[in-house]
């Protein structure tokens, strides 16, 4: 059976005005004329960065749900979750059904990202790739359709592949489920495609560059355990020492509102700037700061300050499992990269001011308001004038060096074995900067599993690393969210994937049920699990 989808896409071309910081604000409507030149191309290509950025984006309370959910390490086992940010998800509840708006939205979201891609790459194409402004968009339209694939691809399982401008000739569409290979090979190729046509720098800040595309290309090998191919991307971006290294310390990275280091490979760019970020509004920016930050402000003698975060939600943070495997005397990471207690800083209170807050014990509060969380979206810079706003304009890293380094680390512990120099050289970039002593080995799977958690903690990395390794259910049913037990200071256990998650099922999201409903079940049905 054929199905017709009709999909309007409405997507602003989108200049590009400043020679250092990629600008999306959309200034001026173009017609599909323009669009088929190169200047067109070139800037119709910025609207991809402002459509991939709309997943962290929003001043709705639902805004930043899709880049918390899959960048904070929900359904691992270094999370515990309050509530308020999709907690059918965050919890795998029975409110987790194939029509959970935040899995739609996710899967539209790459799709519509796809769209928006093949129609660059296709022009381009027509044009011809010898105008050097048309290469550049065909190649960045290319990391764009490769990366949303790979995306969808580890959260679904199942994907149908589409490559072609969606026009008035083409709308009857058989719909069915491509295979791995299939998607690997399409992957693979765009970013291939990607890599030789991009340049390893770029003079506007934002932009992918070839490092950006060969560190999701060694992403993909590592899925297909092609340990050689992880190798040899990861080596080609560390002899780019002049442009791509890594900080002296963890916590540098993170210690300013614009992630300039160059130990990032990517990030979404926010400001207060004219189309600096966010939805409806050129002020929208986005709420993985309060999200993840302890809503101190509802504690007697504490207000809204940025030395402790400003406003918070508190509702995901880091949980104590994480923190038990820093070695908290030598690992700087531990004190550096969380904020363990706080201190009273209402200056109405002045028997209080500046003492520290206790802890208490077995309080229904505490969760919200005294937990430890993390650093890395701490935003004491764009909040600094107005600590209350209830949004943050501090840039959000997609991908950095650090998880290179312990890509290859990998790839050379299973090609060379345990004892192997690269593979010892690789592990210690992260782990001897962060103030431990030179690890010698042997290296193991759980020894990498680990540093995995401690440098790259709320990043994106453990939902993918985990059920990549087949240890997804066996991790969540473990560690996930806290008990009593383990935190006193709880009222009762927040520990609810631990008898919720299904191994088996919860590997892979749902297809949505809107998306079965128009390819057709006939043609695309659910995943394994959720029919």
């Amino acid at each position: 059976m054929k199905k017709y989808i009709y999909t309007f896409i409405i997507c602003g071309m989108l200049n590009a005005s400043c020679s250092n910081l990629l600008d999306l604000d959309s200034k001026t409507s173009v017609t599909n004329t323009y669009l088929t030149t190169p200047e067109g191309l070139s800037a119709s290509v910025t609207g991809l960065y402002s459509m991939a950025r709309e997943l962290s984006g929003g001043m709705s309370e639902d805004g930043s749900n899709l880049y918390i959910i899959t960048m904070c390490d929900f359904n691992t086992d270094l999370m515990i979750f309050r509530g308020g940010v999709s907690a059918a998800i965050g919890r795998l509840n029975l409110s987790f059904t194939t029509s959970a708006p935040d899995v739609n939205k996710f899967w539209k979201h790459h799709y519509g990202i796809i769209g928006k891609a093949n129609e660059i790459i296709s022009i381009a194409e027509k044009i011809g790739l010898e105008n050097s402004s048309v290469l550049q968009a065909w190649s960045e339209a290319k990391f764009f359709r490769s990366r949303s694939y790979f995306e969808l691809w580890k959260r679904f399982d199942r994907l149908y592949i589409n490559t072609e401008i969606t026009t008035v000739d083409n709308l009857q569409r058989e719909f069915k489920p491509a295979t791995t290979e299939e998607l690997m090979t399409l992957i693979s190729t765009d970013l291939d495609d990607a890599i030789t046509n991009l340049d390893w720098s770029t003079a506007q800040r934002g932009r992918v560059t070839k490092a950006t595309a060969k560190h999701v290309r060694a992403q993909v090998a590592m899925w297909e355990k092609d340990w050689t191919k992880v190798i040899e991307e990861c080596e080609d971006i560390f002899e780019q020492s002049s442009l791509y290294s890594m900080e002296n310390k963890t916590e540098n990275i993170f210690n300013s509102a614009e992630l300039t280091s160059r130990e990032v490979l990517w990030s979404f760019q926010y400001s207060k700037n004219l189309g600096g970020g966010g939805s409806g509004t050129p002020l929208g920016g986005h709420r993985l700061a309060i999200q993840t930050t302890a809503h101190l402000s509802k504690v007697s003698g504490c207000i809204d300050s940025p030395e402790q975060g400003g406003y918070g939600w508190g509702r995901v943070y880091p949980n104590t499992y994480l923190l038990s495997l820093y070695d908290q005397a030598k690992d700087t990471r531990y004190k550096e990269l969380f904020v363990h207690r706080y201190v009273y800083n209402d200056k109405n209170f002045p028997d209080r001011f500046g003492k520290e807050v206790p802890l208490p014990k077995n309080s229904s509060t505490y969760l919200e308001t005294l937990h430890f969380m993390s650093k890395k979206f701490f935003d004491q810079w764009t909040l600094i004038d107005n600590p209350s706003f209830g949004s943050s304009f501090k840039d959000l890293i997609v991908y950095r060096l650090a998880e290179t380094y312990l890509m290859a680390s990998e790839a050379y512990m299973n090609r060379d074995g345990g004892m192997s120099p690269d593979a010892l050289r690789c592990y210690n970039q992260t782990w001897k900067r962060a103030g431990n002593d030179t690890f010698m080995g042997p290296l193991t799977q759980d020894i990498l599993v680990d540093e995995y958690a401690r440098e790259l903690n709320f990043e994106g990395v453990r939902w993918p690393l985990l059920k990549r390794l087949g240890l997804l259910g066996e991790r969540v049913k473990a560690h996930y969210g806290e008990s009593k037990a383990e935190n006193p200071c709880l009222d009762k256990d927040f520990t609810e994937c631990r008898t919720s998650f299904v191994i088996g099922k919860h590997e892979r999201w749902p297809i949505p049920q809107e998306q079965v409903d128009l390819m057709g079940k006939e043609n695309f049905p659910q995943n394994k699990g959720w029919d």
